[in-house]
């Protein structure tokens, strides 16, 4: 026999030896030593060999479906930190707009809207120096004014608003309360000393006070004027007052008082236009008028010398506790 036959026969006798020594084909698949195949179905995953590690073969891993969604799921949200991420500048800058707006309402005062700073006069001297302040005329209520501040966050200078004389008289102790503000009136806060020695508030009659005394801004000169239709009847005094008297009431100006008449006149006449065209008897003719009184206030705070600056300066008025209603700055 061929040498090489020999051999392939005794190498079939050998191995049916050991295929029937092994237990032939009852043997269970598992136990085999040579090929093993197993479904992880807990990993979802197929792997090749009984022995990775023994024979260098490595898991393949196949993913599920439910991977696949999970593995979506974590691509969502990632796109949305990553977008998140993009937006946060923004959204920062907004939470510190928000915060600075708290922050600033904290110190906001309770008035702040219901009286404001509307005008201001810094003219570097101490008879022109004033701000104008006013109620808005939206409130329901009067404003309290006495006891507010007006400062310089500048030069730290500053003064409170005092008391002031809703009907005033000259040449008299005026009887002085706190400032109300109605709806929509104004206040010139001035920095000097009062020529009346008080804070007022304008009427109909205050204009009789610019012909003796300076004040900045001037009061209007709106005074109701004296005609012949105010001279008294002559069946009530007894006294005729003649054409010549009634052409020179005619032509009186307005707020203004006659010291010196024209000598053509009459006695009874010259008695009347010294001593009937005055304050004193415009206020006791026209108190009682609804509309007597004026919708602004002269303020004065008192000082010698000025508190504002000319330029670069900043003014707030802020309430009794200090928060801030409302600032000007030119």
């Amino acid at each position: 026999m061929h040498l090489d036959v020999k051999w392939l026969f005794g190498f079939m006798l050998v191995f049916a030896a050991i295929f029937f020594a092994s237990g032939g084909l009852g043997k269970n698949y598992a136990k085999s030593p040579f090929v093993s195949m197993t479904t992880e179905t807990e990993e979802d995953a197929v792997h090749i060999g009984s022995n990775s590690s023994s024979y260098g073969i490595q898991y393949i891993m196949v993913p599920s479906s439910g991977e696949v969604d999970a593995e979506t799921k974590k691509m969502t949200t990632l796109q949305e930190i990553e977008q998140g991420i993009r937006s946060a500048g923004v959204q920062g800058e907004q939470i510190k707009k928000e915060l600075a707006t708290l922050e600033e309402a904290r110190y906001a005062s309770p008035l702040s809207g219901k009286i404001s700073i509307t005008s201001r006069n810094a003219g570097g001297s101490i008879s022109g120096e004033y701000i104008a302040i006013q109620a808005s005329s939206k409130n329901k209520e009067k404003v309290l004014v006495t006891g507010l501040r007006l400062e310089s966050r500048v030069s730290g200078r500053g003064a409170n608003i005092a008391k002031g004389v809703t009907l005033v008289f000259q040449n008299q102790i005026n009887s002085e309360a706190p400032i109300y503000l109605g709806q929509g009136e104004t206040a010139y806060v001035i920095t000097g000393r009062s020529p009346l020695g008080t804070s007022f508030k304008l009427n109909k009659c205050t204009g009789f006070f610019n012909q003796y005394q300076t004040f900045n801004p001037s009061l209007p000169s709106r005074c109701p004027r004296t005609t012949e239709f105010d001279l008294p009847p002559t069946s009530a005094t007894g006294v005729r007052y003649d054409d010549a008297c009634r052409t020179y009431i005619n032509s009186l100006p307005s707020c203004r008082v006659i010291l010196n008449p024209p000598n053509y006149l009459s006695p009874e006449c010259v008695r009347y236009v010294t001593n009937e065209i005055s304050y004193s008897k415009c206020v006791s003719k026209y108190k009682n008028d609804s509309d007597f009184y004026d919708s602004s206030w002269r303020i004065y705070l008192g000082r010698d010398e000025i508190l504002w600056k000319t330029s670069r300066e900043l003014i707030h008025l802020v309430d009794q506790d200090g928060k801030v209603i409302d600032a000007i700055t030119y």
